[in-house]
């Protein structure tokens, strides 16, 4: 009754704050600014590129960077305040977010952006996986699709939006194959990865997802399901590694790693860092380098301590 509670109070607040934003003139009216809200932390990232020297824009974060991948997400008053003197609000898409079609009934007027939108997205089981920003490649596309739909929403600085966005996509593009090319000769191809964040990034550098132990975060498996994934990696026509991630620890890690007798690997799927913008707009290539390091030493191309060497 508490949740159900809880839940009918959010949808009140949201439907009383949308209906202010309804009547209330349009920010850019109001102030001369075009205040872009980003979903969470990797499209965050994206947008302070794609706005980089563009006069009158305000970017700001909403998911908070401790959060993680906002899949199960609830909206909080203060994102309502946010979006109540939004232009915009950019989000991931592909069936990430819970909240989305309350929103779109609730606030219609607000302009929302979604950065999959058209794009070629997977499907595991049925579902559309929605972390395609874990991939460079995907990531660019992403960035091309934002640049696109923030010059109809506004074209005054359309230019300089495709021109900055055509720059980060190429330098996203580069890296990706970076890493498909450093990868190209590792001995193992298979992996075991605890959430379904890599799909799009295992596609890149030709990589086979052997098994996914939490499809939904905190949706831990059965001892059972866990002793089908330890078969499966003991009867597999090679080495599999196991990779887990730094934002989504899951205890079925340790348990498997323990009855294999080997480690897991994380990777950073970059949904915190820091949000001075100064720093946060290198965020993403900075922690696909971490990343890249930690599957040279997964995938047995080099060790820890010659990883480290090179670090620095």
């Amino acid at each position: 009754m508490k949740w159900i509670r809880s839940t009918l109070i959010r949808v009140a607040m949201l439907g009383l704050v949308c209906a202010r934003l309804q009547a209330a003139p349009s920010p850019t009216t109001a102030s001369g600014s075009f205040n872009i809200v980003a979903e969470f932390y990797p499209l965050y990232v994206t947008l302070l590129n794609i706005t980089s020297g563009v006069p009158g824009v305000q970017v700001t974060n909403m998911v908070p960077t401790t959060t993680g991948c906002p899949e199960d997400y609830q909206l909080t008053p203060g994102d309502l305040k946010l979006l109540f003197t939004a232009n915009v609000l950019v989000v991931n898409g592909a069936g990430l977010e819970g909240y989305l079609d309350r929103l779109a009934a609730q606030c219609p007027r607000l302009d929302v952006i979604t950065a999959s939108a058209g794009l070629d997205l997977l499907k595991i089981d049925g579902e559309i996986n929605p972390h395609l920003w874990v991939s460079p490649s995907m990531a660019a596309r992403q960035t091309r699709s934002i640049a696109a739909a923030l010059s109809a929403a506004d074209p005054i600085h359309a230019a300089l939006y495709h021109k900055n966005a055509e720059t980060y996509a190429l330098r996203q593009e580069a890296f990706g194959r970076k890493m498909r090319d450093s990868l190209a000769g590792a001995p193992v191809r298979r992996l075991v990865a605890f959430h379904d964040s890599l799909p799009y990034l295992a596609r890149d550098l030709n990589l086979e997802i052997l098994a996914v132990i939490e499809p939904a975060p905190g949706q831990n498996p059965s001892a059972r399901e866990l002793a089908d994934v330890v078969g499966k990696v003991r009867h597999a026509p090679g080495p599999v590694a196991l990779i887990s991630e730094i934002d989504a620890k899951s205890p079925a890690a340790e348990v498997l790693s323990r009855e294999l007798g080997q480690p897991s690997y994380d990777l950073d799927t970059v949904t915190g860092g820091p949000l001075e913008p100064a720093a946060a707009k290198d965020a993403y290539f900075r922690a696909m380098e971490k990343n890249l390091a930690v599957l040279r030493i997964a995938l047995r191309l080099m060790d820890s301590a010659s990883v480290a060497k090179l670090a620095h």
